[in-house]
């Protein structure tokens, strides 16, 4: 048996690339979205209700096997193995669960088809908490197959992209986009800090609709009968920002390091944030928010005076800037890491956005560009990969869970 590589890229073994799968998957996926319109134009909640459910496991089964081939998905897979946190430094919560990975079907491969599915449920929720049940399964399919989400999602980095998934209703409730309680966004923040060292960072990005948003009437879910006293609900909250704060404080140290590590000597860094398909995909997204100042008659004052356009404008800005960081080479490797982040966040201001002014129609350039890129682009990609000998998405794993050779070769 070969020896597992010490450092990156490490060893891709017993995978076969499987084109006529995945392509079913995606047909499957592309059926129960078609059903579930249908089904909420009807009126039948449950059929509706089957096909919410049904696209979540249909993207953790399609997510988790192509993540089998990714680098990061074989070094966890492998490290959890021999250490209970992974190797992980910083991250309180691998070191919980780490015991239970080696134990899972594909290992660290089904935890990150488990984080895709909850990246496909979060705009099914949306779209039912906006009464827009006819959109949730496109919504889901916006997001998962997203140009804007290919280093979460395709590239495997589980942990960045569930720590990020888990300050979305810290996001919502700064936004003032949806009805969120406060309690319920602060505690999942709290999980959200013991599983990605750049929890800091994309906590700003969390709550920075919070300066955009404006004065106004918050989005805020009714109070029921008989809720707790305000000087209990205050202590509760005092109890979760002090939390927050000793996890805050015993990640700082890893946290730094990192940021020293890739600010100053780390030189890689990926390119997907300049494609093609991200360009086209910010041209569609200028191209449907154009259609609805056309057709709502909004100009520039309106916009201005809106907390949701602005908050769009400014996630849709700070992208570009990512982008630009990245043509110029300022700390590219810091940019890089943190662009998926911006896009998962400008997506769901988007869709917030176009539910703010009744137009979700004007989604669609969004979405068949999103499709164009999966359906024409990835899919066909997958004819061509040479698996075993690169850490391709969508290489599968060739045998069943119980007849894999943990760090053996082929």
């Amino acid at each position: 048996m070969l020896p597992f590589p010490t450092r990156a890229p490490y060893r891709i073994d017993q995978v076969t690339a499987a084109p006529l799968g995945v392509t079913l998957l995606t047909l499957a996926l592309l059926a129960t979205a078609v059903v579930m319109t249908l089904a909420a134009q009807d009126g039948r909640r449950r059929v509706w209700a089957a096909g919410a459910i049904l696209v979540p496991l249909l993207v953790t089964v399609l997510f988790g096997l192509g993540s089998w081939g990714t680098s990061d998905v074989t070094k966890l897979s492998h490290f959890f193995a021999l250490d209970r946190g992974g190797g992980t430094r910083g991250e309180l919560f691998w070191w919980l669960v780490g015991p239970m990975i080696p134990a899972l079907p594909y290992r660290m491969a089904l935890v990150h088809g488990l984080v895709a599915g909850a990246y496909a449920l979060l705009p099914i929720l949306l779209a039912r908490r906006w009464e827009a049940r006819a959109w949730a399964g496109w919504w889901a399919l916006l997001v998962v197959f997203s140009p804007l989400l290919r280093t979460f999602l395709q590239n495997g980095v589980s942990r960045q992209a569930l720590m990020t998934l888990l300050l979305v209703p810290l996001l919502l409730w700064a936004g003032r986009l949806a009805p969120v309680r406060w309690g319920w966004a602060a505690a999942a923040a709290i999980v959200a800090a013991g599983i990605h060292t750049t929890f800091v960072p994309t906590l700003v990005l969390a709550v920075m609709p919070r300066l955009l948003a404006g004065p106004g009437a918050e989005a805020r879910p009714r109070e029921p009968a008989g809720q707790p006293p305000k000087v209990r609900r205050r202590i509760g909250i005092g109890a979760l920002v002090i939390g927050l704060a000793c996890l805050l404080v015993l990640a700082a140290p890893m946290a730094w390091m990192k940021f020293q590590t890739y600010a100053l000597q780390e030189s890689f860094f990926n390119s997907y944030a300049l494609t093609l398909p991200m360009a086209r995909l910010e041209l569609a997204m200028v191209v449907g928010a154009a259609m609805v100042c056309w057709q709502r008659r909004l100009g520039w004052r309106q916009l201005l005076g809106c907390g949701h356009s602005r908050q769009l404008a400014g996630f849709f800005l700070l992208l570009l800037l990512m982008q630009e960081s990245l043509r110029q080479g300022w700390v590219p490797s810091i940019t890089s890491r943190l662009a998926d982040t911006a896009g998962l966040f400008l997506l769901i201001v988007w869709l917030a956005w176009l539910e703010h002014h009744r137009a979700r129609w004007a989604v669609l350039p969004t979405l068949l560009v999103t499709l164009n890129y999966w359906l024409l682009e990835r899919l066909p990609e997958s004819l061509t990969l040479s698996c075993g000998r690169n850490d391709s998405f969508f290489c599968l794993p060739d045998r069943w869970p119980w007849q894999i050779r943990w760090g053996g070769g082929p």
